[in-house]
């Protein structure tokens, strides 16, 4: 990005006072062949002149000079900082926060703190090949302690389907209704750019897609605990409506930061109110003020205290559900028996399979005779495809849905680069070694997903108070109950069912990929359950579940607020009473904007 946000004290509200004009000079604005500047305030040394300048500069500081809060802004942002909306973390809830609440106010007060520093500046999808090294353990903090029956998943999913009211589970009136309103999905739905699968049209995702996707609604009854087939609703859609980039993987990075740069200018010609991010801060709890109502005064952080004397000031929880949880546990008495007595998500299977292509099912398709010397003419290309089946344990009525990435790759060695950009997500990201010797056959990466138990006593997430680190002082247990180990049986089935669906006549030869022992590779023997269940618990969810008061274990109120304060609000799946298996993410950010629509009023029209 080529503009910069302007961290100068100056830019720091007062109460009472307007933002200030001045503007902080962009690197792109200045010219080394000009090293003396008429400016008064010019520096003595400056461009190289008359000595060198520091050779010390790292992306982080080069990043953080042009987008973040400086040590100066941050001071100052400590000694007479006032906004409108604190914001705490700066993942998707965040943006669909802060992108409705400017939308009704371009001129509301906005700090957002992150824990993290900038890491990439995109989807690691949509950069070069070697950046899926990224998304490991070196990148993954678990600010919490488990205890010893639990596991939990690191794995995130990009799939963004649409519950309907049945699904939402336990869900209260007032969520329920929110989510009917017609502007609530389609709001959602255009921040994150969500577009069905055959809605793509790249070349890629095209007659592939069409033909997976008819197999399974005209079969569908021969997988028996299944309820629908519907093209994969993926956040991967045109960023403008002009793009030529039809493939695109959401990445929150730069909607956040072109929404930044939209109020810097906003701010310069007095239309509205910069929007500040800070980095590195870790919020750890909050006060409250007995006297009025409990409202926040006090915000404690690793970098100093934020005080808010005059109590207007809203704090938003837009972090993950542990992460909420940890902070309202530190900070209200109230919460002690409240948060945490629930904990849900999702279960995963993981099954890669092949089988030999029918040309009956899929003509046309089949390897390139030239192999490795192909320069591209032969007529054969990359298809993928992605479909989303839902279903249900008929006994235990748990949720699981099946996410079906289809390949079909006649140049692995060449298509693999397009293969990774292109999978749908980490999860079902082939690789090289599934792709060769597969050029014949349509390669398939299944990932199932099932409701975690939010009924289950055993899965819970409790306050510590043997370890003094208030960001991880809770313990964490999530452990499978016999409603959760029932649906996954069903959904395991339905896995396999659906796979060799999709097989018809050469459903004698699927193969399956085993990553260990001596098949390691592709086998005709059966995966085995060790093999597919990916220990622990993705997409965690009710810690804070939105309930009436007479409740004792609910969280948070019909207004998104905990109960025990006023003016915090908390977004995301730690407010949802159950967790269902549909990827939350959609739906978390449709209430994150619901929440704006409620406490930002709209600003009359200058």
């Amino acid at each position: 990005m080529s503009t910069s946000t302007v961290n100068s004290d100056l830019f720091v509200p007062r109460k009472g006072e307007p933002y200030s004009d001045k503007r902080a000079i962009h690197s792109s604005h200045v010219h080394v062949a000009t090293p003396f500047l008429s400016d008064e305030n010019a520096q003595t040394n400056a461009f190289g002149y008359p000595v060198p300048g520091p050779q010390t500069l790292t992306p982080a500081a080069a990043i953080r000079a042009h987008f973040f809060v400086d040590t100066t802004t941050w001071d100052a942002v400590l000694d007479h900082g006032e906004f409108d909306d604190v914001i705490v973390g700066s993942g998707f809830c965040a943006l669909a926060y802060v992108s409705e609440a400017l939308e009704r106010d371009p001129f509301r007060k906005i700090l957002i703190l992150e824990r993290g520093g900038f890491w990439l500046a995109d989807h690691y999808q949509n950069l070069p090949l070697p950046y899926r090294a990224v998304l490991d353990k070196q990148t993954q903090v678990f600010p919490w302690q488990l205890s010893s029956k639990t596991y939990r998943s690191e794995l995130k999913s990009g799939w963004c389907p649409q519950p309907s009211k049945e699904l939402m589970r336990g869900f209260p009136e007032s969520l329920l209704k929110a989510q009917a309103e017609p502007i609530f999905w389609k709001k959602a739905k255009l921040l994150l750019h969500v577009t069905p699968a055959d809605k793509i049209q790249n070349n890629i995702f095209a007659t592939l897609q069409t033909k997976i996707g008819t197999i399974l609604k005209d079969n569908l009854s021969q997988i028996p605990s299944a309820t629908s087939v519907e093209p994969a609703p993926l956040a991967v859609g045109k960023s403008t409506p002009t793009s030529t980039r039809l493939f695109n993987k959401f990445s929150i990075q730069g909607p956040l930061l072109t929404l930044q740069d939209k109020q810097r200018q906003l701010a310069i010609s007095k239309r509205g109110s910069p929007l500040m991010i800070a980095t590195d801060v870790v919020v750890e709890s909050f006060l409250t003020d007995p006297d009025n109502n409990n409202k926040v005064n006090v915000l404690n952080t690793s970098r100093g205290n934020l005080c808010f004397p005059d109590e207007n000031t809203n704090i938003i929880l837009a972090t993950s559900a542990i992460p909420a949880t940890t902070i309202l546990l530190n900070s209200l008495e109230s919460m002690q028996e409240r948060a945490g007595n629930r904990l849900s998500g999702q279960i995963l299977t993981y099954i890669p399979a092949r089988f030999p292509i029918d040309q009956e099912r899929f003509p046309g398709l089949g390897g390139c005779s030239q192999g490795d010397t192909c320069t591209g003419d032969c007529g054969h290309r990359l298809q993928m495809s992605a479909t989303y089946i839902a279903g249900q344990d008929s006994v235990s009525q748990q949720q699981y849905h099946i996410q079906i990435t289809a390949i079909y790759s006649p140049h692995p060695k060449w298509d693999i680069v397009d293969a990774g950009r292109e999978s749908t997500d980490y999860a079902v990201s082939v690789t090289l070694e599934q792709l060769e010797g597969s050029d014949n056959c349509i390669v398939l990466i299944c990932t199932s997903l099932g409701e975690f138990n939010e009924r289950n006593p055993d899965s819970w997430m409790k306050h510590n108070p043997k370890d003094s680190n208030p960001i991880t002082n809770v313990k964490v247990q999530a452990t499978m109950d016999q409603k959760t180990t029932s649906l996954q049986e069903v959904m395991d089935k339905a896995t396999f069912d659906a796979i060799t669906v999709l097989a018809g006549s050469k459903f004698e030869e699927i193969e399956y990929w085993h990553n260990e022992g001596k098949n390691c590779g592709w086998s005709k023997e059966k995966l085995t359950d060790s093999e597919i269940h990916v220990p622990g618990l993705i997409h965690d969810a009710s810690t804070l579940y939105m309930g009436p008061e007479s409740d004792p274990h609910a969280g948070v109120d019909e207004n998104y607020t905990p109960y025990g304060c006023k003016n915090v609000y908390v977004t995301g799946a730690a407010i949802f009473p159950s967790a269902g298996s549909w990827n939350p993410t959609l739906t978390m950010c449709g209430f994150a904007q619901d929440l704006a629509r409620k406490i930002v009023p709209i600003a009359p029209k200058a």
